[in-house]
C-alpha cells in the first residue's frame, strides 16, 4: 500500500552531524548510490530473507516512485543506484524500505536489529557513469567470490529496462 509523503526531517542518530548533505532536497531528480549494512555487518542477507528483499524492493521502488538502475543485497550490506521521480524522496523510501524489511525479518523469526542505522549516499556527478556504476554494483558479488558470473547470483538486478 502507498502511502502519501510528509515533510521530511533527517535524523542524524545520535551523531553530531547528519549523513546527508545540508538543505539538500533528496527529491531531487538526481541519481544516488546507495549503501548500508546489516547490524553489525551480520551475514544474514540470504535465501529466503534475500528473496523476501527484492521482492520488498520492487514494490516499495514501483509505489514511491524510485527508479531502480542496480541493486545488489550481500550477505552484510546493500547497493542501490536510484533516481527518484516525481516529489519521491530518496530518504523517506530508504526509512520505508528498511523499516518494512525489518518487520519481514522479524516474522521469518529474526530477532533484534536487521540494518545498521542510516546509510551511505553518493549523488552522481555529471562526468560519473551511469552504467559504469550500475556495473560496479552488478559485479559485487563476483568480486567477493559469491558467483562466478554477475547473471549467476540472485540477488541483484535492475528493475527499469537496460541502460
Amino acid at each position: 500500500m502507498c502511502i502519501a509523503e510528509s515533510p521530511t526531517q533527517y535524523k542524524t542518530f545520535g551523531k553530531q552531524r547528519s549523513l546527508r548533505l545540508p538543505g539538500f532536497d533528496y527529491r531531487q531528480s538526481k541519481i544516488y548510490h546507495l549503501t548500508w549494512g546489516t547490524h553489525r555487518r551480520r551475514r544474514i542477507l540470504t535465501a529466503p530473507l534475500a528473496d523476501a528483499l527484492v521482492a520488498r524492493l520492487k514494490e516499495d521502488a514501483a509505489c514511491a516512485g524510485i527508479a531502480v538502475f542496480a541493486y545488489c543485497f550481500m550477505p552484510d550490506h546493500a547497493h542501490l543506484l536510484v533516481r527518484p521521480e516525481v516529489n519521491s524522496d530518496v530518504v523517506r523510501f530508504v526509512q520505508r524500505f528498511k523499516s518494512k524489511t525489518t518487520r519481514t525479518y522479524w516474522n521469518a523469526g529474526g530477532i533484534g536489529r536487521l540494518w545498521q542505522r542510516g546509510f551511505y549516499d553518493h549523488i552522481l556527478r555529471k562526468e560519473e557513469d551511469v552504467e559504469q556504476v550500475a556495473r560496479y554494483i552488478l559485479a559485487n558479488p563476483v568480486r567477493a567470490g559469491l558467483a562466478d558470473d554477475v547473471t549467476q547470483y540472485p540477488y541483484c538486478g535492475s528493475l527499469v529496462n537496460p541502460l
